[in-house]
């Protein structure tokens, strides 16, 4: 079967034609009028490596990679409309191995519309980026060193959504949603989904209860694997008793089809009986004792916001697949910023990706000056106030699968700054449990840096990183780790350069897995 997106690959299907043709819809809204940002960069580096496809030792190879990438980002914040989108062409060019020349396509776009004031809307979305497709080879998907262990993967989402206030009584949304992921090899099959969704909360009239309500059923199509598709249902009631205290209620159902589901994933319910506490606006809990189709259990959630700057959520359930938990973790001082989530779901490697689990958006941010801060999203962010879009990168990397599994991530990050230095480490751990195959597979390790700026254009940063991967095919366990030093310069305002060196290895217990690299590279970044 020919796979590929237009530009990614030599041959094009007619998913490549539906993805470009949706991205020039998407982004064709210039007819809307109103202030547009266009802003142009340019990157140019070259980079020489003593072991360009990380070879085991005795096979290494030499080469230097030179690399030319154009970019634009696209911005509109008005009161209808807001589009917020980067794109980037990235040109490799190899001197001893011309058959590794690529070029590759980056974007993150967002679009959100209101056709018919507090009526008709429409949020669409794009995104173009690398994606492994084995663990066994390198693991960062945006090094061009090792790069043939990479696909190119695209997604698109378009959703118009019918949503209104109906007075103080209720807001109801109905949703529509068509996306597809897009490959450009046989790594993973190209899916196609349709979802329909109806959401309704009540409103004022209700009081002291409010309640909400959700509908969801999702069918996706895949290209090279059976069909899979879900159903869920769920009602929530709140009753205010006090003004701190009050009574819970719940009922939810949730119905699972892919292959080689069990019959407690296929099908499952459960409803409950709970209250809920709030002595201030620090603390909140609530509790609630459910039955289901597996027998009872204790479902809760506490939030903790001791101080303005810190906020804490842990949340617990039980699911189809079993016990489910939740924690997200916020905190900054004055010269720091702490940040822990986990979650856990059943997913697959296409959801994931349009959902951009386990990618993350980096902004420098400037308010007031001169206090820098980089802000770490979770998703591309609409136009954030006083920041500007530095780049992404992946917390952890997964390989594309035809699988469902069962995923679940524990992400942390922390930065603090003293003067003219930053240092910065974050975290992850993640696991995948096959629910179609047995076994599964994990990557977790830590990145440090620290970054010095002896004078105001001038900074040197270190790095240094530890990951660790298991597979459970095989019994594979490898160990990379990685420690670099960069040094940057700000030439003009529109103007900076760098250079790195770096030195990797994996150490792994299978036969004729190990290798080590050396690279040097120089980068010069020109704004326009």
């Amino acid at each position: 079967m020919v796979t590929g997106m237009a530009g990614m690959v030599s041959t094009a299907n007619s998913n490549s034609v539906r993805l470009l043709l949706f991205i020039a819809c998407l982004f064709s809204t210039a007819a809307w009028g109103g202030d547009w940002r266009f802003s142009r960069k340019l990157a140019l580096s070259e980079r020489y490596s003593d072991n360009v496809n990380l070879n085991v030792k005795g096979q290494e190879q030499t080469d230097w990679i030179t690399e030319i990438t154009p970019s634009l980002s696209v911005q509109r914040a008005g009161a209808r409309l807001k589009v917020n989108a980067d794109y980037s062409l990235q040109g490799l060019f190899y001197a001893n191995d011309n058959t590794r020349n690529d070029v590759r396509h980056n974007l993150n776009g967002r679009a959100n519309a209101e056709f018919v004031e507090n009526w008709l809307y429409m949020d669409a979305s794009a995104r173009m980026s690398q994606a492994l497709t084995s663990l066994n080879g390198g693991n960062d998907v945006e090094d061009p060193v090792g790069s043939g262990n990479t696909t190119t993967v695209g997604s698109y989402t378009l959703s118009p959504y019918l949503k209104h206030r109906f007075g103080s009584s209720a807001t109801v949304e109905a949703r529509l949603s068509q996306d597809g992921v897009l490959i450009s090899d046989s790594s993973a099959s190209d899916t196609s989904t349709n979802r329909y969704q109806l959401n309704a909360v009540s409103g004022s009239d209700f009081l002291p209860l409010s309640w909400s309500a959700s509908y969801l059923n999702s069918n996706t199509s895949n290209s090279g694997a059976a069909d899979s598709g879900n159903e869920k249902a769920s009602a929530n009631a709140r009753y205010q008793v006090t003004k701190n205290f009050g009574l819970l209620a719940q009922a939810s159902s949730e119905k699972n089809d892919f292959a080689g589901a069990s019959t407690q994933v296929l099908d499952y319910s459960s409803y409950g009986f709970g209250a809920f506490y709030t002595p201030s606006r620090k603390i909140s809990l609530d509790a609630l004792y459910n039955q289901s189709d597996n027998g009872s259990f204790i479902s809760g959630n506490v939030r903790l916001n001791p101080t303005a700057r810190t906020a804490i959520s842990f949340s617990t359930t039980e699911r189809a697949y079993g016990r489910s938990y939740s924690l997200n973790l916020a905190h900054r001082t004055k010269r720091s910023n702490w940040n822990v989530s986990y979650r856990d779901d059943l997913t697959t490697s296409q959801q994931q990706f349009l959902n951009y689990i386990g990618s993350g958006f980096l902004y420098s941010c400037t308010s007031p000056p001169p206090d820098d801060e980089l802000l770490f999203a979770s998703k591309p962010l609409t136009d954030p106030p006083n920041c500007t879009f530095v780049g992404a990168r992946n917390y952890f990397n997964q390989t594309l699968l035809n699988e469902t599994y069962l995923s679940k991530s524990l992400i942390g990050s922390v930065r603090y700054s003293l003067r003219r230095n930053t240092w910065q480490l974050s975290l992850f751990d993640t696991q995948r449990e096959f629910q179609i195959r047995s076994g599964g597979d994990s990557t977790r390790g830590l990145q440090a840096s620290w970054s010095l700026r002896p004078a105001v254009r001038t900074t040197f940063t270190l790095t240094g990183g530890l990951s660790q991967a298991e597979v459970s095919t095989g019994n594979r366990e490898d160990e990379l780790w990685n420690i670099g030093l960069v040094a940057t310069r700000q030439f003009q305002t529109k103007v900076s350069g760098s250079v790195e060196a770096r030195h990797r290895e994996r150490v792994s217990n299978q036969a004729n897995s190990d290798y080590s690299e050396n690279s040097l590279a120089a980068r010069l970044n020109m704004a326009f």
